[in-house]
């Protein structure tokens, strides 16, 4: 099978950024690229993997990167250099893209549906004897569809699962003990075919009108109820050749991860899936893990750095207290917040005379255009911007090609995603 090497990449001016012209050396300060422009920035990225490995291991906990958030190989590889367990993903077909990078444990995150999913799995398993494949289960139907694919598909070794727990009106997972356990039943009954591994819940999805303290009892409340399956539901057995899994999401609550996973920690081996930690952000993950560490103490959570930044020019002063900036929906993320104003750099000035944005915001984006209000008097046509994003995993997949940079903004080495 033909693997996707560290250093397989071509670059070509069809990719966005990309000048015309065979690679140089290029520098993003001195215009040498296309704007807008997303980049990578090496030091906060190195920092965030070094710092949540290290903070992984000091709790005793493993960690499996959800990959669905880079869809980036490179990056995958240097976590697992770094000591992740796994790397996590959402489907098949992003599977497929570890499978490819030459990665040997995956956890699919979600319930793997369909007989070509199921078939492209165990066409992977039976082509590489040592691909550890998990997945998540959340009913009777889900368990007995799953073995009936992976009958018919020729299974060499059975695919590992996970029992899922959810809550009312929240997404996938089971509703109670009672149908986790006829879960677990159906299991054992197709064991030449699935292997029961331990249990999964994502935090994440915790949210109320009633503030902030209202989410907190969610999470408690679900993580609670994770712990309370995987003690149920593995009491008595002894079948199973290793401590059963206990794998819950992190990066958003981390505190209140990190205080179930001691708990569970002396009886299952503790699974992170954190994804966005990897780049972090300038909004909600800023303001998320800022808040963890106000509850539990900054020792108690690691300190990540924000590693994307988007450049653009401004591009038109039309209106009094506007500018329109050379990027929109096609370059950033903008489903949870838009992109946050960080600094402006007039014409060639260096770094060190960069202009501070306080108080400008993006207030809405077309497709190829950004409107900023605020500190507009600062600003004039042709300043390059810098932003900062929200929500790394819907930046990420407006990129095929994304420059590294060092702290002078020198390209180091391109990353390509797979989305």
């Amino acid at each position: 099978m033909p693997y996707l090497e560290p250093r397989d990449i071509s670059l070509d001016c069809i990719d966005k950024g990309v000048p015309y012209g065979p690679p140089g050396t290029w520098n993003v300060l001195a215009d040498d690229l296309h704007f807008p422009l997303l980049v990578l920035k090496e030091t906060a990225l190195a920092h965030n993997i070094a710092v949540m490995a290290e903070w992984c291991r000091h709790n005793g906990f493993l960690l499996a990167p959800h990959g669905k958030t880079t869809m980036c190989p490179p990056i995958y590889r240097r976590q697992l250099e770094a000591g992740a367990w796994a790397i996590t993903v959402a489907n098949v077909s992003q599977a497929m893209v570890c499978v490819r990078s030459g990665i040997c444990r995956i956890l699919i995150a979600n319930q793997v549906m369909g007989r070509a999913a199921v078939s492209s799995l165990v066409g992977a398993m039976k082509d590489i004897p040592d691909l550890d494949i998990y997945c998540l289960v959340d009913s009777v139907q889900t368990v007995s569809q799953l073995a009936a694919h992976l009958e018919l598909a020729g299974t060499p070794r059975p695919v590992k699962v996970l029992i899922e727990w959810g809550m009312p009106d929240w997404r996938t997972g089971v509703r109670s003990l009672e149908a986790a356990l006829r879960v677990h039943d159906e299991v054992k009954r197709h064991s030449r075919l699935i292997h029961f591994a331990g249990v999964e819940g994502f935090e994440g999805l915790a949210h109320s009108e009633g503030g902030p303290e209202e989410v907190l009892r969610q999470v408690d409340k679900f993580l609670e109820g994770v712990l309370k399956l995987a003690s149920k539901i593995t009491a008595g057995t002894s079948k199973l050749s290793e401590a059963p899994l206990f794998s819950v999401g992190g990066t958003a609550f981390l505190d209140r991860v990190a205080q179930v996973g001691r708990a569970a920690g002396t009886r299952f081996r503790v699974v992170l899936r954190s994804g966005c930690y990897v780049t972090h952000d300038h909004g909600l993950y800023r303001e998320k893990v800022l808040a963890a560490k106000q509850r539990a103490g900054d020792a108690a959570v690691p300190e990540f750095i924000a590693a994307l930044e988007l450049w653009a020019f401004v591009q038109s002063l039309p209106d009094p207290g506007m500018a329109i900036v050379s990027f929109g929906k096609r370059d950033c993320a903008y489903d949870l917040d838009l992109p946050i104003p960080l600094f402006a750099l007039p014409g060639s000035r260096p770094l060190t005379e960069r202009v501070p944005l306080d108080g400008a915001r993006i207030t809405r984006l077309n497709d190829q255009h950004a409107y900023l209000s605020g500190a507009v008097d600062r600003l004039s046509i042709g300043d390059r911007l810098c932003c900062g994003i929200s929500h790394p995993c819907t930046a990420f997949d407006k990129w095929r090609v994304i420059p590294v940079v060092d702290d002078s903004y020198n390209v180091r080495d391109w990353y390509r995603t797979y989305f």
